[in-house]
């Protein structure tokens, strides 16, 4: 799925998405606590860590969600409170891994140790047993993080950062 981060006036990001089945999307954050976007936390953790039914998984599946804005396409949400139910319970767990990573990508001190850590705490928090993503995978996430929040704050006014969600689980 193609994404493309770029600036939103008054603050935070807004994406263009074109899903598989061509259709065009608008994602709006309204994030402005941090600099790096929070829906840029989800695309690289979702990545990194293979997860392919978070945020980005769910919307390229078909999902909805309310700052999600149809741009084009027909038949954009036929499929959307199907892929919602169905992946409710990784959508949550994706938030906490998510929210990790995003803290300690802000926080310029923290030692990588912090995000090893964190995922390995949230992950107990919503799921038994160890968490299944190996420590350099989530230090992928992290790294690719840093490194896309770099790269987004250095954007013009009109620049947009171009990505693309292909997401094969790993662990």
């Amino acid at each position: 799925m193609r994404v493309e981060f770029g600036r939103r006036a008054g603050g935070g990001s807004v994406a263009v998405l074109v899903r598989p089945d061509g259709v065009r999307l608008r994602l709006t954050s309204y994030d402005r606590k941090y600099l790096i976007p929070h829906d840029l936390a989800h695309f690289a953790t979702e990545q990194e860590l293979g997860l392919t039914d978070g945020l980005f998984g769910s919307i390229a599946a078909g999902a909805l969600f309310d700052s999600v804005e149809v741009l084009s396409g027909t038949r954009a949400g036929v499929r959307s409170e199907a892929v919602r139910r169905r992946n409710a319970a990784a959508l949550a767990l994706t938030e906490s891994l998510v929210g990790v990573v995003h803290l300690v990508a802000n926080d310029p001190g923290a030692p990588e140790r912090a995000v090893t850590d964190g995922i390995e705490r949230a992950w107990g928090g919503v799921r038994e047993g160890r968490c299944p993503h190996r420590p350099e995978r989530r230090l992928a996430a992290l790294r690719s993080l840093r490194a896309l929040g770099d790269r987004f704050a250095a954007l013009g006014p009109a620049e947009t950062l171009e990505l693309v969600f292909d997401v094969r689980p790993h662990r």
